[in-house]
């Protein structure tokens, strides 16, 4: 639902999904923009799963998908800075990779982040709040909330 909402204001030029297990926003993005979008994970197997996930979905050629944690991957790297990244993680990686969103993420871009307790958001937020990445949205769905940040 965020994704979406992000969407209505514009197509990213540049997308990320870090920690991106299956694939599944990445494929989403994808499928919604036509644009590329890198795909990273720390496990080969999510990696090669999202890497499956794209081609079953005739997306192979907009989602690449590499190993290592965070923003590691030297595709990664070379395809910074994002206009959006997206980030389906717990809140400790999330509160440990606030420096590196600060450093991908082009100026005014989009972050957005889900996978967290509703009692985990103050957290998150502050820990990006420290890199002057400011929250700008949010949406709770029982316990489980999302946050849409601006770098």
């Amino acid at each position: 639902q965020m994704m979406i909402r992000q969407l209505k204001s514009g197509l990213p030029s540049r997308a990320a999904d870090i920690g991106c297990g299956t694939g599944v926003l990445a494929i989403a993005l994808a499928r919604l923009t036509r644009r590329p979008v890198m795909a990273g994970d720390i496990d080969p197997i999510a990696v090669r799963t999202t890497a499956y996930n794209a081609r079953l979905n005739h997306l192979g050629g907009l989602v690449k998908a590499e190993t290592g944690a965070g923003f590691a991957g030297p595709a990664l790297r070379q395809a910074a800075p994002f206009d959006l990244i997206l980030a389906n993680i717990l809140a400790e990686p999330l509160r440990q990779l606030a420096p590196d969103f600060r450093r991908y993420l082009a100026p005014g871009g989009r972050l957005i982040v889900s996978g967290l307790l509703a009692s985990q958001e103050r957290g998150v937020v502050a820990a990006m709040r420290v890199q002057n990445i400011s929250l700008t949205d949010r949406l709770q769905i029982g316990e489980w909330t999302t946050l849409r940040f601006r770098g």
